[in-house]
């Protein structure tokens, strides 16, 4: 107690020069930082983000999801009922990496070499992907009660062609079969 005591007077009467006081005041202010962030709990690393939905990654999938979407949809619109989708895929999900463009102009002649850009993240290289586009749609067969009436079967055209970007000459609107009629 008495070594303390002695040690506290020497550092309050000034004897302790001014680097060692901040030194020691730095020291005792990290220490009790790294208690503090002992206490949170450890810190989860970020996980990574997927650029492409969760519920959309084969051509099964994204046809399922576009199908779902527009019957729930078309359902909605007055005058429909009994709505059947079928989605017609032209080609599958597409992924667009990041290029590196190298060009050089010579006397004679002028190069462009193109080349992926790679990431690396320790050992291991990835290319840098800058986007996932969706598949192209082919056409689009809807077959629902009601689109027999001129009105309702435009405002179905329309929906199908503004939602999912396709022309008007690619989607096909067909009236279902009546309760009791063949």
């Amino acid at each position: 107690m008495a070594d303390r005591q002695s040690l506290l007077t020497w550092w309050k009467n000034g004897k302790a020069d001014k680097p060692l006081k901040w030194a020691a005041i730095m020291l005792g202010a990290g220490i009790a930082l790294m208690a503090l962030s002992d206490l949170t709990g450890p810190e989860q690393p970020p996980e990574k983000e997927e650029s492409k939905p969760a519920a959309a990654n084969t051509e099964a999938d994204w046809k399922k999801s576009y199908e779902t979407e527009l019957r729930d949809v078309l359902n909605k619109i007055e005058g429909v009922s009994d709505v059947s989708v079928v989605v017609n895929l032209a080609s599958s999900e597409r992924k667009v990496y990041e290029k590196n463009i190298v060009s050089s102009d010579g006397e004679s002649e002028s190069t462009r070499d193109e080349q992926i850009a790679l990431v690396r993240d320790g050992d291991v290289e990835s290319p840098v992907m800058i986007e996932t586009r969706r598949p192209d749609i082919q056409g689009v067969l809807i077959v629902a009660g009601g689109t027999e009436r001129a009105q309702v079967k435009k405002r179905v055209v329309e929906a199908v062609t503004r939602v999912l970007g396709v022309p008007v000459h690619r989607v096909a609107v067909m009236p279902g079969k009546s309760g009791g009629k063949n």
